[in-house]
């Protein structure tokens, strides 16, 4: 079975869908700013994780890369490059070599580095687990600390005379067995060391700002896993959690049901314009806030927004606004009315991006200054 790691409402195909009502374009957007709301609970109850995250010893894999690249890097040669290349390897070796069908990040193209490689990927993790070291801030410091490890001078006592800290990691499991050879496979199977190497590290996540222990440390604790496979948050975390993140529970998921319906008003908001422009007339999104509000309506109505705002301190007041308005639109029941929102997302979206706007007047002549015809 293809492994699932996720908790939301939402669909990749139907934000892909909006995209290409004004564009054309294939890649995923968050025009209004929606993400911010899952993004501020996943933080909360799983620090350091990501949607993009696909198997846990990337973790691991990252760090013994880059000091791998660190090590075998000649005189004067490129750092950041050399690490490029052994990225493009890795999904070789877990892929081609190592016969892995799932989770290979930059497994379709292979030979071609992805967009996203796994250390941009995992990152955050690497920071949030304890894998970095507290004083390493950024990428671009790892990478100074690592190419000044190579230039280190020595006195005449054997003492360095760099004054700056070369050390990037905390300690790191080995290795394993062949991790040198490029022609040996790697998989992601973890073995028992790695593992309870993982488990430490994870076990001890707080709350972002808190001391108190967050869901995810208490499940790694616990040793507790799911069997669904559903995107939602189970119904079971409740079980493990504590009396205020049992209540955060309940605000994310209705959170994630106002989301939902958020995104189909924004698509239909699009096609409007669209038609409107006689761009078309495509009514996919304006016919599926019906049955959204099948679906997520009860929890998008009750959703506890006042509440969410103490979890979620920092969410824009652009997107604070966008929620209460389309909380009050689901409130009301009537979906058709879809275009009473049009000011508080246009302000949203113009608030998040200059350029590459969906909702403006002609949108027609915007689509030309985009896309030319040749």
């Amino acid at each position: 079975m293809k492994p699932i790691l996720g908790w939301t409402m939402l669909s990749r195909e139907e934000m892909r869908q909006a995209e290409r009502l004004a564009s054309g374009e294939q890649d995923t957007r968050d025009e209004i700013g929606f993400l911010l709301i899952h993004q501020g609970f996943a933080d909360r109850f799983f620090p350091g994780t990501s949607v993009l995250h696909t198997r846990v010893r990337y973790a691991l894999f990252v760090p013994w890369l880059y000091l791998q690249a660190a090590a075998g890097k000649g005189r004067g040669s490129d750092l950041d490059a050399t690490i490029r290349r052994q990225l493009i390897l890795l999904a070789i070796r877990l892929k081609q070599i190592g016969g892995e069908p799932f989770g290979v990040i930059g497994g379709d193209k292979l030979g071609q580095l992805t967009s996203q490689p796994p250390d941009r990927v995992y990152w955050t993790a690497l920071r949030a687990w304890g894998l970095l070291l507290p004083a390493v801030s950024s990428r671009s410091e790892v990478l100074r600390r690592l190419q000044a490890g190579r230039r280190t001078l020595i006195d005449d006592d054997g003492g360095s005379l760099d004054d700056q800290d070369n050390e990037v990691f905390a300690s790191l499991p080995d290795p394993p067995d062949g991790w040198d050879d490029p022609d040996a496979p790697l998989r992601f199977k973890v073995p028992a060391k790695e593992r309870d190497f993982l488990r430490r590290k994870l076990s001890l996540l707080a709350r972002p700002g808190e001391t108190a222990q967050s869901l995810l440390a208490k499940l790694v604790a616990t040793r507790v896993s799911f069997s669904s496979t559903s995107s939602d948050l189970p119904l079971e975390l409740d079980a493990r959690a504590d009396t205020v993140d049992k209540q955060a529970l309940g605000i994310a998921r209705d959170a994630a049901g106002l989301a939902a319906i958020g995104r189909a008003v924004y698509g239909a908001l699009v096609e409007q314009l669209r038609a409107d422009d006689g761009l078309g007339n495509d009514a996919t999104f304006r016919t599926r806030l019906h049955s959204h509000f099948q679906l997520y309506g009860q929890a998008a109505s009750r959703c506890d927004l006042e509440g969410a705002e103490l979890f979620l301190p920092d969410l824009p007041p652009h997107v604070r606004t966008v929620l209460y308005e389309t909380r009050a639109y689901v409130r009301a029941g009537k979906p058709e009315n879809f275009f009473a929102l049009r000011d508080c997302y246009q302000k949203a979206e113009t608030t998040r991006k200059t350029t590459r706007r969906r909702m403006v007047k002609n949108l027609k002549r915007f689509e030309k200054a985009w896309f030319p015809v040749s």
